[in-house]
């Protein structure tokens, strides 16, 4: 059984490789045809091609859910799947971008990271962090076959919505990012997997 898991697991890594370095080309693409002089954060094309990325980003994530789907045997594990294909996707989106366009240029360049449902600004390492975290996060849990509990799903999802609220609301043009909000929320994260691990051991072994 383990022998399946490790290789759904590798099945799923290179699926993720492929699709991070697929996304960066299609970017390479998109920079050469509105910014074929200097790359900037902001997307100044028309709204009609604008959601035409939207759409495409979307379609992205159906994707990811479809093989997650594929690869899960249950609904924990498809959805611990998907977190662990979304970091992989993500970190390897900018390993593309930096082998073909040597960009970004530092951990802590500013990128947009996502168009739905709204705009998402920040540098590039908060992403990473977090694209991080989902590898670890969704590994472990699917070697150990846990499953969520109510109290850990809480304390993630708590997690999830402060960071998302700091992209959402970081302000580009400044260049301002809120990495206190960031830090409690992947606090919140990690604590939420602690949590998962702490409970599970002081459950009472059965008395045979």
């Amino acid at each position: 059984m383990n022998y399946k898991v490790n290789v759904k697991l590798a099945l799923v890594f290179i699926f993720g490789v492929a699709m991070g370095f697929l996304e960066s080309i299609v970017v390479v693409y998109l920079r050469q045809l509105y910014y074929p002089y200097d790359f900037k954060v902001h997307l100044v094309i028309p709204s009609h091609m604008v959601q035409i990325e939207m759409f495409r980003e979307i379609m992205t994530i159906v994707m990811l859910v479809i093989v997650a789907t594929l690869a899960g045997e249950d609904k924990f594990r498809r959805f611990y799947y998907f977190i662990y294909l979304f970091g992989i996707w993500d970190i390897f989106y900018y390993v593309g971008l930096k082998m073909l366009l040597n960009w970004p240029s530092s951990i802590l360049t500013w990128d947009i990271l996502f168009l739905v449902p709204t705009e998402w600004f920040g540098p590039v390492l908060a992403p990473v962090i977090v694209s991080l975290t989902f590898i670890f996060y969704g590994v472990i849990m699917i070697l150990k076959k846990e499953n969520f509990d109510f109290v850990q799903m809480l304390i993630g999802l708590c997690g999830g919505v402060i960071i998302f609220a700091t992209f959402v609301t970081a302000n580009s043009t400044t260049l301002n990012y809120d990495w206190y909000m960031f830090a409690l929320g992947e606090g919140l994260l990690l604590f939420s997997m602690i949590e998962k691990f702490a409970l599970a051991r002081k459950k009472p072994k059965k008395i045979i």
